[in-house]
């Protein structure tokens, strides 16, 4: 072949395998152009949605979405999270490998939530304000907490209905304030002593129930304390003695009586007014026995107190002139003798026949408006938790001949009654104003069914 021919050729195959190899290289090229270009765009994709800094909340969970705005896939932890407490105010660095790629994060564990609780609604009288940890109850949060008043000590020294806000504050310095409902009651009234009375003894008496037949009552306090003051009593020796009630409520307020105590010498029983622990013995000793033949053990306070005056109303007729004994003890032992007696006579018979069952009952007097009234007395007994008027004398109501007597009656249906039955209501225990009437029948002495009995 001719030189000219050889060259011919060989330009030939190099153009054929330029034609063939080209392509390719070019091919292999823009494929590895391509590669790199979708990598770096991916992985720029994947650094745009990491959160190079990420902040949860104390005691939460830690999760791969907490560091990506959507979570790349074939992602998983470097860092070993299940170690880290995040109980634990901290930061950490945290690596994680998103399909190869290792990126990383700052994770700052904060406590942000402030605490939580329930108010306890406080009822109080006006002075110093309750510790504020008493006021919040079912405090939550995950630190310790410590409770303030939000704007300092209260002044409490004025009743009335307002809110408190006491403040819950963490060991973070996270708070929250909750509003406490107060009730603060300003009370300046003393208690009331009722049943105080001057005293009569025979000289030489060892000991008075100076507290039988007192009660004492205050608006606000449930118990009011009652001191008795007898220091200045000497029962050894005839002559007059100061006797001082002392009323105390739970502020402080206070109510004196003073009565006086007459020591005495006796010569005749009847015709003095001292009322020696002899004659309270024998006068209870009479009321147990006629007690022990009417009432049952299986008897309530109510009816054991109906069938005491139903017997009384029966069996003790009243006649006006008795002797004034000027001693319940005394007018009881001559009327349980006699059968017979006033009104005074009456109640005294009813007083101890009550005493005994350990009924709760006072004496009421006639409020007289005119000197030539008579005397008048009747009993108020505590039943079913309240005050009624209960009166044994017998009555008649007009239209049969029947006689009856008064029983658990509230004051307009006393005052209603036969006779003159005013009194002075403020120097007695508030009276019940629910009349039981339609459950009683005084003729026979019974407490019909369906009386509306107060659960203990």
């Amino acid at each position: 072949m001719s030189r000219i021919g050889k060259k011919k050729y060989k330009f030939n195959v190099i153009r054929f395998l330029g034609f063939l190899v080209m392509p390719l290289i070019s091919g292999a090229l823009l494929g590895v152009l391509g590669c790199y270009f979708y990598r770096t765009a991916l992985l720029n994709e994947i650094d745009s949605e990491v959160l190079t800094e990420v902040t949860i909340e104390y005691g939460h969970p830690i999760t791969l979405d907490c560091f990506f705005t959507t979570v790349p896939p074939n992602t998983k932890f470097i860092t070993n999270v299940d170690a880290i407490d995040t109980g634990m105010l901290a930061s950490y660095d945290i690596a994680i490998d998103c399909g190869g790629h290792v990126v990383h994060s700052i994770l700052n564990v904060v406590d942000c939530t402030a605490p939580v609780g329930k108010p306890v609604p406080v009822e109080m009288y006006t002075g110093e304000a309750p510790a504020p940890e008493t006021l919040v109850d079912s405090i939550f949060d995950l630190t310790e907490v410590t409770c303030s008043y939000a704007e300092g000590d209260p002044d409490l020294s004025k009743g009335g209905h307002f809110d408190i806000g006491v403040k819950l504050t963490d060991r973070n310095g996270n708070y929250s304030i909750v509003e406490v409902p107060f009730y603060v009651k300003k009370d300046t009234k003393a208690p009331e002593i009722y049943g105080t009375h001057d005293i009569d003894v025979m000289v030489g008496t060892e000991s008075i129930a100076y507290r039988e037949g007192i009660i004492v009552k205050d608006d606000y306090a449930e118990n009011p304390v009652l001191e008795i003051d007898n220091t200045q009593v000497n029962l050894s020796c005839v002559g007059d003695y100061p006797l001082v009630f002392r009323a105390r409520d739970d502020v402080n307020n206070v109510t004196e009586v003073t009565v006086t105590v007459h020591v005495i010498v006796i010569a005749n029983a009847e015709e003095s007014s001292a009322v020696s622990q002899a004659y309270i013995d024998e006068a209870y000793r009479m009321a147990r026995e006629i007690n022990a033949q009417i009432l049952s053990e299986s008897d309530n306070d109510i009816v054991k107190t109906m069938k005491i005056f139903y017997w009384v109303h029966k069996n003790i007729s009243f006649i006006l002139s008795t002797p004034a004994y000027g001693n319940w003890a005394v007018a009881a032992i001559n009327t349980f003798t006699k059968r017979y007696s006033s009104c005074y006579g009456t109640w005294a018979v009813c007083k101890a026949m009550m005493d005994v069952e350990g009924i709760e009952n006072l004496c009421v007097i006639r409020d007289r408006k005119n000197s030539w009234e008579n005397i008048h007395y009747w009993a108020l007994v505590k039943l079913n938790g309240e005050w009624y008027h209960c009166d044994a004398q017998k009555y008649f109501d007009g239209y049969t001949s029947k006689g009856y007597f008064c029983f658990m009656m509230t004051d307009s249906e006393i005052k209603n009654a036969p006779t003159n039955h005013n009194f002075a209501g403020d120097k007695y225990p508030p009276r019940s104003t629910t009349s039981v009437q339609s459950y009683i029948n005084v003729y026979q002495g019974k407490i019909l069914s369906g009386f509306p009995y107060k659960d203990d």
